[in-house]
């Protein structure tokens, strides 16, 4: 599999949308079915499996009629900040990890 940051913007929407179509057909759904399912046109959803450019809510909406909004997980992941990194992002300063300075002889 290639990987995705060295792909232009056209070849990531063409995979999604060709995974979009694998899991309708595993699904055994007809486009006919997920656009109902999914309240959406026909257009919109053939348009989605092309690879052509639709709306984020639309996907969201195709993701759910496929049972499939699992994949968004990622995005919804908290990250637990300490108490100092939290005042250190408040205040827009950035998060630096240093390395101890060698204690030498004077």
């Amino acid at each position: 599999m290639e990987d995705i940051k060295w792909m232009s913007d056209s070849e990531i929407l063409k995979g999604i949308g060709l995974k979009i179509k694998e899991w309708r057909l595993l699904s055994n759904l007809t486009q006919r079915e997920v656009a109902i399912r999914a309240g959406i046109s026909l257009i919109t959803l053939q348009k989605s499996e092309k690879g052509e450019g639709v709306q984020l809510l639309s996907l969201i909406y195709i993701l759910r009629a496929l049972n499939r909004l699992d994949i968004l997980s990622p995005f919804f992941e908290e990250r637990h900040f300490s108490p100092i990194e939290l005042l250190q992002l408040e205040e827009g300063r950035k998060i630096r990890k240093r390395a101890s300075k060698p204690r030498g002889h004077d």
